[in-house]
């Protein structure tokens, strides 16, 4: 059988590495089935110069990257891969641009993409807060953030080459670190976000070049330009704005500044202001309308105005507008470009729409492939029983057509291309506990049709009708003695791979494999670094941990939720003992809806026994106030510190605000 070829229309060159070989190969126009490996760059990665020797290549540490990436490849059935420290000429600038403008499109293309994580162990799953998995350096990068979201299937792998699970699997795990919307992970298309919202996807990942951290951003919002290195992080990211304003009318990308608090803003309605939503730069500024009114505060000046971005927020539903500074008659210049205002209506601003020109301050110079399945040959699946789950074995082969193959471990399935459902069931010879298997030929992808069952019952279809099964990559149930888990490995060929795994029910990490994280609407912004007369403390514990606890360089974001709706903040210098903890917490019927409030307390108790202390009401910490002040005392110095909390007032992750002064 053959296996067809998938046409990348756009790109002009690409350059694939033989796993068996290790040699290089170009192709142009008809792209084979290729897998793409995902890193962080590490010391002595192979370069395209390198590869071409391989006794030179064997000599870098980075060489083990490339050879067990090929195993793994290879262990599928993939006879390409595609590496970007060794399949991209970087001593070409020429060649270097074309990649940077079609890097998407590489990892969109691909088969799989294997995202290989040298700082993860998978001793523990994910979702378990002990887990090294959240704080993985390759979440912080600016590059895999497309490399993330691009690819049709992602699979995690541990330092030591062991899958970790899928980004299916894992949806809402690598959703609470990344701040990107599960939804995306469900096949919600990036595009339907406004700019605003794909723009703080990215806002706390670091590039080592500055103007890279426009120019990952490229694929994400469908625009090219031309690399240029050495003109900045800032010039880069306003070419980056240029381009997105040629193909879209989403003010929303005015509110980028908000940065990491921006993912609540929704594409702006540019219908209630009809033929005038149009907007364009010239070499004066950015010529557009805009609704203004006063600001109403005489303190910012009689020459600062609101102009609303006609955007709304998902939370709350007010409108956000931002401030202008006008210069001239027409010219306008935006001031405080952190902040914005919130407003309850459109309406006041709808009465004053003026055309007007918005000048930018200058900045000063510092020295394809879709997967789908078109032909309607059979399709083989292959079912294998892992290591821990062997005492299984396959009992129903009568009613598909299985084929045993030497090792007991693994049977096949040929799936024929019409409406027909097939099952494979599996006891155990002394318990006597099934699961059973249920496989649908792919009608619609690449992705694989099974739904996974507890027992051994007959299973009928409706004529005509299609099965509601499952078209991801990974599937848990809970039985009487542990958890059977069932994922598919995609693989080189058209052949489907089911591995299928046992967790026993003494595992520790039982729950978390089976548990979903659900984000909060509700939290705290609050200080990570206060500087007290002693020194710098730093917020150095949350508890109970959890993994949407989000922190950047002076501010953290601490969740709320109404089965926690209380968090210990623990502050104090990483080498010495804790010097104070902050409890918050929100009080109510509904974690939304709650009173926030606050306290400090300097005794030297864990943060868990505070905790306890709240939660059981067996001390007298359980005060609960909007504002309380305690001293902190040394042998050295006394100092008061102020605790208070309030409503927000600026975009910002959660719903309140704590201030240590």
């Amino acid at each position: 059988m053959s296996y067809p070829h998938f046409r990348i229309g756009l790109l002009c060159l690409m350059r694939l590495l033989n796993t068996e070989t290790l040699k290089l190969q170009e192709f142009y126009a008809d792209i084979p089935r290729y897998t793409i490996l995902s890193h962080t760059w590490e010391k002595e990665e192979v370069t395209f110069q390198d590869i071409q020797n391989l006794e030179t290549a064997r000599l870098k540490a980075g060489f083990a990257k490339v050879w067990n990436a090929c195993v793994r490849a290879r262990n599928y059935d993939f006879e390409w891969i595609w590496i970007d420290s060794c399949c991209i000429n970087k001593e070409s600038s020429a060649e270097l641009s074309e990649a940077i403008n079609s890097m998407y499109q590489y990892y969109e293309d691909a088969v799989v993409c294997c995202v290989y994580l040298c700082d993860v162990s998978i001793e523990f799953h994910p979702r378990n807060p002990k887990s090294s998995f959240k704080d993985s350096r390759w979440f912080k990068r600016g590059w895999t953030l497309q490399e993330l979201l691009a690819p049709r299937n992602v699979v995690f792998l541990d330092k030591d080459w062991v899958r970790i699970g899928t980004r299916w699997t894992l949806r809402d795990v690598v959703s609470a670190i990344t701040s990107v919307p599960v939804e995306v992970f469900e096949g919600r298309d990036i595009n339907t976000y406004s700019v605003a919202q794909r723009m703080s996807w990215a806002a706390s990942r670091e590039t080592t070049r500055a103007e890279d951290q426009a120019y990952s951003l490229m694929g994400i919002f469908g625009v090219s330009m031309p690399p240029i290195y050495g003109e900045g992080g800032a010039k880069a990211f306003m070419r980056l704005q240029q381009e997105i304003i040629k193909i879209s009318d989403d003010r929303s990308i005015f509110a980028w500044v908000a940065a990491s608090m921006s993912g609540e803003v929704k594409a702006s309605d540019s219908d209630c202001i009809g033929d005038r939503s149009s907007y364009s730069f010239g070499n004066n500024g950015l010529r557009i309308h805009l609704p203004l009114e006063t600001t109403g505060d005489s303190s910012r000046g009689n020459d600062v105005f609101l102009a609303s971005l006609l955007c709304q927020s998902e939370r709350d539903g007010s409108f956000l507008s931002f401030y202008l500074q006008k210069t001239s008659r027409q010219q306008y210049v935006r001031c405080r470009p952190d902040q914005l205002a919130f407003r309850p209506t459109l309406k006041p601003a709808l009465k004053n729409i003026q055309q007007l020109t918005v000048r930018e301050v200058p900045i000063a110079r510092r020295s394809r492939f879709d997967a789908e399945v078109h032909s309607f040959d059979p399709v083989m699946f292959h079912v294998d029983l892992l290591p821990s789950a062997r005492h299984f074995l396959c009992t129903d082969t009568l009613s598909s057509p299985v084929v045993h193959s030497p090792n007991p471990s693994r049977v096949s399935v040929q799936l024929e291309p019409w409406l027909s459902l097939y099952k494979l069931t599996y006891k155990t010879p002394v318990a006597g506990e099934a699961f059973t298997i249920r496989l649908l030929y792919p009608w619609l992808g690449d992705s694989p049709y099974y739904t996974l069952h507890l027992g051994d019952q007959p299973f009928k279809v409706p004529p005509f009708s299609f099965i509601d099964s499952s078209r991801d990559d990974g599937t848990v149930v809970r039985s009487s003695s542990g958890a059977i888990s069932i994922h598919c490995e995609v693989t080189g060929r058209l052949d489907r791979c089911l591995e299928i795994d046992f967790i026993d029910q003494d595992s520790l990490e039982i729950d978390f494999l089976t548990q979903t994280l659900r984000p909060s609407r509700s939290g705290f912004i609050v200080p990570s670094k206060i500087q007290l007369y002693a020194g710098t403390i730093q917020l150095i514990g949350v508890y109970p941990p959890d993994l949407y606890v989000k922190t950047w360089q002076d501010i953290a974001y601490i969740p709320m939720s109404h089965a926690f709706p209380l968090r210990i903040l623990t502050y104090g210098t990483v080498s010495s003992v804790p010097a104070f903890h902050v409890p918050v917490g929100l009080q109510g019927t509904s974690s939304r809806a709650g009173t926030p409030w606050t306290n400090i307390v300097v005794d030297k108790e864990s943060a868990e026994q505070v905790y306890e202390s709240y939660v059981n009401g067996t001390t007298v910490n359980k005060r609960r106030m909007m504002q309380t002040s305690a001293w902190l005392s040394d042998r050295d110095y006394q100092e008061s510190l102020t605790a208070s909390v309030q409503e927000r007032s600026s975009l910002q992750l959660g719903t309140h605000l704590l201030r240590l002064e």
